[in-house]
């Protein structure tokens, strides 16, 4: 499949005071038409960080290196007017929380169809078609009582419903890349399920991209093609959703996994560490059971293990090699 986003070793700090503060490094991702890349890992860790570079929405104090490409053209050298014909047309996005993104002054149909008039003033017949696109759209989602719910206001509505209009926000121009931004945060069992359920109906229909940024390994299974796992700024391990949730490869991805309700709250040791106090060598390696001296010293590349996988840990130093058993690693370390 052709790529149709293709980040490259991607590298944002913040200015803080006298100094900066590095978030990501070396980030390098991709995402193929018609393909759902999830981003997977802690609270913190720089999933959201990546998608905001991805959208030219990251604040003043940011200082961003490397490069992004969608279909081909090099997005992170474009001014604000020339990324903002494709901010929401090419590339749409659905925020975090209903709470903060949603208008409370203005009704819910007013503010969908602003995501396709910009604001401006349309003809009687433009006004018409957008509202019959939001109807349709509306029912789509399975939000009751569409031309009622255009007039309503987000407070009249529920959680639920509110992260729907999120959504149709986000698809209602049709975008080619759709970055969704921890869809599953903060919800209860039932709208979880409803939301992931929005999600896979999305995929299958549109046929339309999507990085889902998520901690939620559930809904990254039920709706991912492949998985992406970060932690402390970095991609550690990258794969098939399927793959990767069966087989962790990376000491963090096994310790997320085990982690899970489903496979017994096995809770990792530690922290991850704060930006400004990074360990040196590879930033997992003080929470690690399985580290070596070399880890404690040395930032370990990404290294393929094989099935497209690539893990950035020392154990896949050697192209295409399988996790060492203990003894391996034993003389590995008295070597």
């Amino acid at each position: 499949m052709e790529k149709l986003l293709e980040i490259k070793n991607l590298n944002v700090g913040f200015l803080m005071g006298n100094g900066q503060i590095q978030v990501l490094n070396q980030v390098s991702l991709d995402i193929c038409e018609n393909e759902v890349l999830a981003v997977v890992g802690e609270t913190g860790c720089g999933k959201s960080v990546t998608g905001s570079a991805i959208l030219h929405l990251l604040p003043e104090n940011a200082v961003i290196k490397g490069e992004i490409y969608y279909k081909n053209q090099e997005i992170l050298k474009l001014t604000e007017e020339e990324f903002r014909k494709l901010r929401g047309k090419e590339i749409g996005s659905v925020p975090q929380s209903s709470v903060s993104s949603l208008d409370p002054m203005m009704r819910i149909g007013e503010q969908v169809a602003e995501c396709v008039t910009g604001g401006e003033r349309q003809r009687k017949s433009e006004q018409e078609n957008i509202r019959a696109r939001i109807w349709k759209l509306f029912s789509r989602l399975k939000l009751p009582g569409e031309r009622k719910l255009c007039r309503a206001y987000p407070c009249q509505l529920s959680g639920g419903m509110n992260q729907r209009v999120l959504l149709s926000m986000g698809v209602i121009t049709e975008p080619k890349l759709l970055i969704v931004d921890e869809p599953t945060k903060a919800i209860d069992w039932v709208l979880r399920k409803e939301v992931v359920e929005i999600l896979r109906q999305m995929k299958d229909e549109t046929k339309c991209s999507m990085m889902l940024i998520t901690h939620d390994f559930g809904a990254a299974r039920q709706v991912a093609d492949r998985i992406a796992v970060m932690y402390c700024g970095q991609v550690v391990e990258t794969g098939g959703a399927e793959e990767i949730l069966a087989h962790p490869k990376h000491p963090y991805t096994k310790g997320l996994i085990d982690a899970l309700p489903s496979q017994g709250f096995h809770v990792m040791e530690g922290f991850m560490p704060s930006f400004s106090q990074l360990p040196e060598g590879c930033r997992f390696a003080p929470r690690c059971g399985r580290s070596l001296e070399r880890c404690r010293r040395q930032i370990p590349e990404m290294y393929n293990a094989g099935n497209g996988r690539q893990v950035r840990c020392f154990l896949f130093e050697e192209s295409g090699a399988a996790y060492r058993s203990p003894c391996v690693e034993e003389a590995i370390l008295h070597a």
